[in-house]
């Protein structure tokens, strides 16, 4: 199938706003709302396994890029998709990619304005552009706004499920860990209200919990400690995790949940909006991150998270 006759049958009826014109021009009108931009690629073989099923590939496509804006205090708006396709995959999966990509749009309230698609020489190659709105005035919240004082913030209560569900999927296993690792779980819209409302700094989890903690102390010019008891990580069984579980799940990566910090005023205001967040540590003026297990200091590992090479 040509590359016009895929958007018409596939995209077009994905893209209803007036100012995506019917996918049929170069270019398209954003919404005069959208105050936020961000883009994340995922590339076949990297970010997904090439057996994973394409339904989910799409899912977990919009969701990295949701995860974005919410962690900055944003709803998502409007996207452009790039789709690079290899000719080895079937009309069949492409349809199926294209239903599961227009299902999870609507779940986020996304609409499709435009992009491009293009053939693949190889896996597929996928690059998703994403605006969004800004929940207060104080949106986007950035990375380097972290305070002396400022208690650290984690949403959800599975990290490390994805690492776990990679392992999984090497194995042939299928699990709910799995499930997890090609369709990430994170935080609700309702989060970016939390989040535009009250935090100082903030980031989705990415690279891991331990990396990404560094990258947003450092931004901020200060330091901090992290309770590990204290992060809500996978368990598949009902025993406690030990320290050991509890490390690699903070550099395993791709859990894209928040990370966030905010002043002890706003604690109360944070727990009553009844979202999936704790605290897990608190900023302070030595520079680094240190660790602490029920309260006794623990060495840093000497890697931190995913390293793009």
């Amino acid at each position: 199938m040509a590359e016009f006759d895929w958007i018409a049958k596939y995209f077009a009826p994905l893209a209803t706003r007036a100012g995506a014109a019917g996918l049929v021009d170069d270019v398209a009108e954003v919404s005069g709302k959208a105050s936020i931009v961000t883009v994340d690629a995922l590339v076949e073989g990297v970010h997904f396994l090439g057996d994973d099923p394409i339904d989910t590939v799409a899912r977990k496509l919009v969701r990295v890029n949701v995860s974005d804006l919410i962690a900055k205090g944003a709803r998502p708006d409007e996207a452009l998709l790039t789709l690079g396709w290899p000719k080895a995959r079937e009309e069949a999966e492409l349809a199926a990619f294209a239903k599961a990509f227009g299902e999870e749009l609507g779940v986020w309230g996304v609409s499709l304005i435009g992009g491009d698609t293009v053939a693949s020489p190889d896996g597929v190659f996928l690059s998703l552009t994403m605006t969004g709105i800004a929940a207060t005035a104080r949106a986007p919240i950035r990375r380097s706004g972290a305070r002396v004082g400022d208690e650290i913030w984690l949403t959800g209560e599975k990290i490390g499920a994805s690492a776990l569900g990679l392992a999984d999927r090497r194995a042939g296993d299928v699990s709910e860990a799995s499930a997890i690792y090609q369709v990430p779980v994170i935080p609700d819209l309702e989060m970016a209200d939390v989040i535009a409302a009250h935090a100082t700094a903030s980031m989705d989890v990415s690279d891991g919990v331990l990396a990404d903690l560094q990258k947003l102390l450092a931004a901020g010019g200060c330091g901090g400690n992290l309770a590990l008891d204290q992060v809500g990580v996978y368990r598949a069984g009902a025993a406690e995790a030990t320290l050991g579980e509890v490390l690699a799940a903070c550099v395993g990566g791709d859990d894209y949940q928040c990370l966030f910090t905010a002043p002890g005023s706003a604690t109360r205001a944070i727990e009553a909006a009844g979202r999936s967040v704790r605290v897990v540590g608190q900023v302070d003026a030595e520079a680094g991150l240190r660790l602490f297990w029920h309260g006794e200091p623990v060495p840093l590992p000497e890697t931190t998270g995913f390293e793009h090479s």
